[in-house]
């Protein structure tokens, strides 16, 4: 009987660290969502501005093309 106390004592503080872990993976989840949920604007200006110089490098080759025909 002493054993079996001792054994559900044992179970229970593991239980309650487990519970502690998993409140703060939660909080860190928490966390990297909010930092990519930032992050999705910069992602799409730098596609917008990489986009641009693209098409103006484009541009600017096809002119020098045309000139030195």
């Amino acid at each position: 009987m002493m054993e079996m106390a001792r054994d559900i004592g044992r179970h229970d503080a593991q239980i309650e660290t487990l519970q502690a872990d998993m409140a703060e993976m939660k909080k860190d989840v928490h966390e990297i969502k909010l930092m990519l949920a930032q992050a999705k604007g910069g992602w799409k200006t730098l596609m917008a501005v990489g986009g641009v110089a693209a098409v103006m490098g484009s541009i600017f080759t096809k002119f020098v093309e045309w000139l030195f025909r």
